[in-house]
């Protein structure tokens, strides 16, 4: 499957008659709100599991897409639901270091290539979420071949390797804990903005 083909099938998704959940965001509504800031209120604490909503859009030359997403993350597992703009849910990606499985519209499930070229139609390019992930959970130590600019107060915002130029905009912060809340990713001509908008749970040490 080609880029042009992958990227017409998540459109095919996004508009096709995919169950819509009734509101699946309703469950960050009563939640207090998070502060978010330009840097790292506390710079040293890991996160250990968290849920939050977040939207994503990516560019590539002349193409682009965006979406949303429910990400729960706790035990050494993701769980990420993804949406449409409109709130159709698109897939269930499922995906630790012995279970890396999407679960599509249809409820075929897609392993191995089908994952990666499936990844790839969702947000442009074959992006692992152990990169966000461990960018949210403040693990950057993680990220192979990671390097970051110095000359930083606080949490360190820029980060370079061969692959990518990562750039946090800003923090959120929430019952003592603080993530990333605006993440950009580069790579060429291939741009991925990722915003956390709600935190509805979040725990670490």
């Amino acid at each position: 499957m080609n880029f042009s083909s992958a990227s017409l099938l998540v459109v095919v998704f996004f508009f096709s008659g995919c169950t819509t959940l009734n509101d699946p965001f309703e469950i960050f509504r009563s939640h207090s709100p998070a502060i978010e800031t330009s840097q790292a209120i506390d710079e040293n604490r890991f996160i250990e599991k968290f849920s939050i909503k977040a939207k994503f859009s990516y560019s590539i030359d002349s193409k682009g897409g965006s979406g949303r997403l429910i990400w729960h993350y706790e035990n050494n597992q993701d769980e990420i639901d993804i949406f449409s703009p409109f709130n159709t849910q698109v897939a269930k990606i499922i995906y630790s270091s012995h279970d890396k499985r999407i679960i599509d519209a249809n409820g075929k499930i897609l392993s191995g290539d089908d994952f990666d070229r499936y990844i790839q139609s969702l947000f442009g390019k074959n992006i692992s979420p152990d990169l966000f992930r461990n960018l949210i959970t403040n693990h950057v130590d993680r990220i192979k071949n990671l390097s970051k600019d110095e000359n930083q107060l606080n949490r360190a915002t820029h980060f370079y390797n061969d692959e990518w130029n990562i750039l946090i905009n800003a923090f959120k912060t929430q019952d003592g804990h603080t993530v990333p809340s605006k993440i950009s990713i580069t790579q060429g001509t291939f741009n991925f903005n990722f915003i956390v908008e709600e935190i509805i749970n979040i725990a670490g040490k």
